[in-house]
């Protein structure tokens, strides 16, 4: 008897071990090893505890099998960051096996049974039908690791739900099976054949369940695909742009450059030279219209910003522009271009209603981008009007001052929305007459 609960208590380290194991991926395994190994060995540690506990206590069967999803979803959601509908499914999805592995062994051991219960069956076969079970959820939980690495981090309610009611019809039929085989086999059979007529239906609702879950992946895979598409689509659209717009620009600068020559003949006239510098800086504000183009690391984010330095020059804004997005492939195109548009076409909206006040003020849209200590760091600063900067240090919620509030203040909005998405953080300052927007986001390089 004793002998029998040590090996009770192995074979839950075991079971806690392969829960863990069907819920890390591949991915999760590389990133995690950074992280403190004793923080994994202290939480399983608790579970493995509070599990041999609960097999000192004589509880009904039920309460194991509602354990095995709790300990699942406390694995997943704490140690792994996992979507808790995720784990849910995972945790239903292992107990639906261990049920599997506990009907196989009734069904081996039932020959010998002859006419007693099999709960009233010696230690030795009792020690058997553990074994089996057990070797049934190994082979299980390997078999069908490779199913569950399909499966989304982040499933729709409506899919988890198609998944988990016929996995859960399975459940039932094969828990109730399982105890009336194990405890009041005479009520359920009277031969083997009724033994094997159970176990196929079971065996074949189970297969029902996975071939379910494949359906459900690949129905999800088209939806991804198809999304990638859209997406691939709008960003074509987006490089034809960009290189339409370069084309236009070298056209430009091909005929500026064919009247250079006039230009240097009306200089070599004698002209006032108040007159002379005015005529040398009307030339220098077109070629500064067709500098070279921004290379970030990231073609919508250099046309983006080629964009928007035309316009900034247009209005007698100055501009500049430091950013680097070479390592930072994680990050969607769109995503970086709600951040950066949004912010760029604040900071210019404030510049310009500077200028509308006074003309001769100079105003000042500064970009910055890089990689600080594994973050994306996005710091944009611009010149702020005095009134501006009351209003500013003391809205804090950064609503927008715009008298349609419905329909205005979306651009804050959204910048919250995408840096949310990542687990990165927005914070809004005021530094003398320096308005900034300071993005942080965190990427594992």
């Amino acid at each position: 008897m004793y002998g029998q609960s040590i090996l009770k208590n192995l074979f839950s380290l075991l079971n806690i071990l392969l829960i863990t194991y069907l819920l890390l991926d591949q991915k999760q395994m590389h990133s995690n090893k950074r992280k403190n190994w004793y923080s994994y060995v202290l939480c399983l540690g608790i579970i493995y505890f509070v599990r041999v506990m609960e097999n000192g206590v004589s509880l009904h069967i039920v309460y194991n099998y509602i354990t095995i999803v709790i300990i699942a979803m406390f694995i997943g959601h704490f140690l792994f960051q996992r979507n808790m509908k995720y784990c849910i499914l995972i945790g239903s999805i292992y107990l639906s096996i261990t049920l599997l592995g506990q009907l196989l062994s009734c069904l081996f051991i039932y020959p010998n049974s002859s006419n007693s219960i099999l709960a009233e069956l010696p230690i030795l076969y009792q020690v058997g039908m553990m074994l089996i079970a057990e070797s049934v959820i190994i082979v299980g939980c390997l078999a069908i690791k490779k199913v569950i690495d399909k499966i989304p981090p982040f499933l729709s309610s409506i899919n988890v739900i198609t998944i988990l009611i016929p996995l859960y019809l399975n459940i039932v039929v094969m828990a109730v099976c399982t105890d009336k085989l194990y405890n009041e086999k005479e009520i359920i059979i009277d031969n083997i054949w009724s033994v094997i007529t159970i176990m196929i239906v079971s065996m074949v609702m189970f297969l029902g369940t996975v071939c379910n879950i494949v359906i459900s992946e690949n129905y999800l895979n088209v939806k991804k695909i198809e999304n990638e598409k859209k997406l691939q689509i709008s960003e074509m659209s987006l490089l034809y742009d960009y290189y339409m717009k370069q084309s236009k620009d070298m056209e430009n600068i091909r005929r500026l450059s064919h009247d250079i020559k006039n230009h240097l003949e009306a200089l070599k006239e004698n002209v006032e030279p108040e007159q002379k510098i005015e005529y040398i800086n009307g030339i220098e504000r077109k070629l500064n219209k067709y500098q070279s183009y921004y290379k970030s690391g990231n073609t919508f984010i250099d046309n983006l910003l080629h964009t928007k330095r035309l316009e900034a020059i247009e209005k007698g804004i100055e501009f500049k522009a430091f950013v680097d997005f070479t390592e930072f492939k994680q990050v969607r195109n769109e995503d970086l271009c709600v951040i950066i548009s949004n912010t760029i076409d604040n900071a210019l909206r404030e510049c310009r209603l500077m200028k509308e006040e006074n003309p001769t003020v100079e105003c000042l849209v500064q970009l910055k981008a890089k990689k600080v200590k594994g973050f994306l760091s996005i710091l944009c600063e611009n010149s702020l009007r005095e009134s501006q900067v009351r209003y500013l240090r003391d809205n804090t919620t950064m609503e927008t001052s715009k008298e349609d509030k419905k329909n205005h203040g979306f651009g804050v909005k959204n910048i919250k929305s995408v840096v949310k998405d990542y687990g990165g953080e927005v914070s809004f300052n005021v530094f003398d007459d320096m308005f900034s927007v300071s993005v942080i986001i965190p990427i594992e390089i």
